[in-house]
């Protein structure tokens, strides 16, 4: 007994590491584990793909000693989308585009901070993110709650990635594209942690006025908690993920690191770190639903909390790397152009276009994979319209099976292209020997633009091929499922699992749609394999608001059915402390 007392007088009188000891205790399990991952996993992921590399090069450009073969094994797997040889066709015909505001973004900013050189393919990218905003924001399929979820990260990121890759030719559309963001940004009201942190970062990378930026602070700054640290959501603990990402805000917001609140929240993470180097952060991803990529160990600690861990003991590294000196800004090289021709067929104007054509350029010029000057310029009607009166072949597709009509359809505010290409007998259903992952309906339906949506329709597009009313579900674009459903659109979807529409869009957190679904004869009490209904969901996955749970009670869901163990949505809710939801369930009684 006396021994444990010794002990336990010996740990209180330990003094804090320093934010060097920590971050030095840090690195290594966070090389190890992004380098296990990345052996087992070829998809691009936010926590151990993009914020390894950032987090690795902050380091090494502050002066700490990587394991730079490491750091080499994870920067060859994450850029190959970016250096392989087929980056650029695969880029131009949309075969890699799933979530450009989430995966693209982290993937150009991790490319940035390992000074990838800017080319035609990183080009493509953020002409990519460009074209899909909306609203002044870039909407997510992602659900994942904190890291993947909020249209505050999504935007800010996507913000950071056009200012490093936005090709010179489009700086004007891009400072308009700036302008939106941050009005969006200024007026919308942050609900998380995430959603504040990342709010002041995307008013300080789009360059928002100074007034506008503190008020980001402020609000940021009144989400602590009375330990220093910051909290997912009002009522839950603090924890390394938040804390960190708000310390890192605050920096690039311009706030000293002596200040006594940064100094704080910097303690708060010396104070909690494991001796390990790790930080544990509690996963919100409870309910059965699967999500992907399906857990796998790495060799970081805790379980299933191990991704949101990794990333939270990353934002933690590069939160304390923030009292270190910054470097110089990052600076990057121009790589050559494969072909003179390229540049101008994706961004060059219809002069440009005209005396390459001229001069004696083929109408129907192509790469080896089957890129042709048509997809290139397929977003612009003017271009469009020019290799059209030279006798380009509409229906020519490349290796990914898709043509220019399709990858039109994969931008916003396209639909003049799209009219033009189907004047000129493109194909709105592409033949079964295409293998196409998704057709152009599909893509109009990821990005959210109705007219385009519409126009694919009215010309024979089929409402249910490629399951386009599940991806605007996932994208929360009302208008368009409502078109969808009106089109025709199978709303009898289910997946082997048995979740429906309406667990779908409860699991991804989209209220808008609920009502358009439910009013549409999809079940509103049907359980799926795990025994949960759509409510007993939004009663588990907490996403700080209780607009989901709402909008299944308004729309009639029971609140009693009870889950295998017999809990009914209050009960579940109360189990798992979601306090808005509880709030909200209890006043439904």
């Amino acid at each position: 007994m006396g021994g444990l007392f010794f002990l336990l007088a010996f740990l209180q009188v330990q003094p804090t590491l320093s934010p060097r000891a920590a971050i030095d205790r840090a690195l290594p399990i966070l090389q190890r584990s992004a380098t296990e991952f990345v052996s087992q996993r070829s998809c691009f992921s936010c926590h151990h793909n993009a914020l390894p590399i950032l987090t690795l090069n902050m380091a090494r450009d502050r002066g700490f000693e990587i394991n730079t073969a490491a750091l080499a094994r994870i920067e060859d797997k994450t850029f190959a989308p970016l250096r392989d040889p087929d980056a650029l066709d695969k880029t131009v015909q949309a075969e890699l585009l799933i979530d450009p505001a989430t995966n693209d973004s982290l993937l150009l900013m991790a490319a940035a901070s390992a000074r990838v050189n800017r080319s035609l393919t990183t080009a493509v990218r953020a002409s990519q993110l460009l074209a899909w905003q909306v609203d002044g924001h870039w909407a997510t399929s992602d659900f994942r709650p904190p890291h993947s979820s909020s249209l505050f990260t999504s935007t800010a990121n996507t913000i950071r990635a056009i200012h490093f890759f936005a090709p010179t030719e489009l700086r004007t559309q891009a400072d308009r594209a700036l302008a939106k963001a941050r009005e969006w940004l200024r007026k919308t009201t942050p609900t998380s942690t995430e959603d504040a942190a990342f709010r002041v970062m995307g008013l300080v990378w789009a360059g928002a006025p100074a007034g506008d930026i503190a008020a980001g602070k402020k609000d940021l700054l009144a989400m602590r908690s009375s330990d220093g640290g910051w909290p997912q959501l009002d009522g839950y603990a603090s924890d390394a993920y938040s804390t960190g990402e708000s310390l890192f805000a605050l920096r690039e917001a311009g706030m000293s690191e002596t200040d006594e609140a940064w100094q704080r929240g910097a303690q708060f993470l010396l104070k909690t770190q494991a001796p390990d180097g790790t930080w544990h952060v509690h996963t919100r991803m409870v309910s059965p639903a699967t999500v992907s990529p399906p857990y796998f160990s790495t060799g970081f600690p805790y379980g299933k909390d191990e991704f949101l861990s990794y990333a939270g003991t990353s934002w933690a590294v590069m939160a304390l790397l923030r009292s270190f000196p910054d470097p110089a800004p990052t600076v990057l090289r121009e790589s050559p152009d494969p072909e003179p021709w390229m540049r101008t067929a994706l961004f060059g104007t219809v002069t440009q276009l005209t005396a390459l054509l001229d001069n004696g350029l083929s109408a129907n010029t192509k790469t080896a994979n089957g890129t042709s000057l048509l997809m290139m310029a397929a977003p612009d009607a003017q271009k469009v319209k020019l290799l059209l009166s030279r006798g380009v072949d509409v229906k020519a597709r490349g290796s990914s099976g898709n043509d220019a009509l399709t990858i039109a359809a994969a931008y916003r505010g396209t639909a003049a292209s799209l009219r033009t290409l189907l004047d000129a007998h493109a194909e709105v259903s592409p033949p079964e020997e295409a293998h196409v992952r998704r057709p152009p309906l599909v893509f109009a339906a990821m990005t959210g633009d109705l007219e385009n949506a519409k126009l694919l329709l009215k010309s024979g597009a089929d409402p249910s091929d490629g399951s386009p009313l599940a991806e605007a579900i996932t994208f929360g674009h009302a208008d368009v499922v409502r078109t969808l459903i009106q089109a025709g659109a199978d709303t009898g979807l289910t997946e082997s699992s048995g979740v429906n529409l309406l667990h779908w869009a409860t699991i991804t957190g989209r209220p808008s749609v609920i009502p358009l679904l439910a009013k549409a004869g999809v079940p509103l009490n049907d359980k799926d394999k795990a025994g949960f209904t759509p409510l007993m969901y939004a009663a588990t996955i907490d996403f700080g608001t209780s607009a989901v749970l709402n909008a299944l009670v308004t729309a009639g869901a029971d609140p009693f059915i009870v889950t295998p163990d017999g809990r009914n949505a209050f009960e579940q809710a109360e189990r798992f402390q979601h306090s808005k939801v509880k709030v909200k369930a209890n006043a439904k009684r």
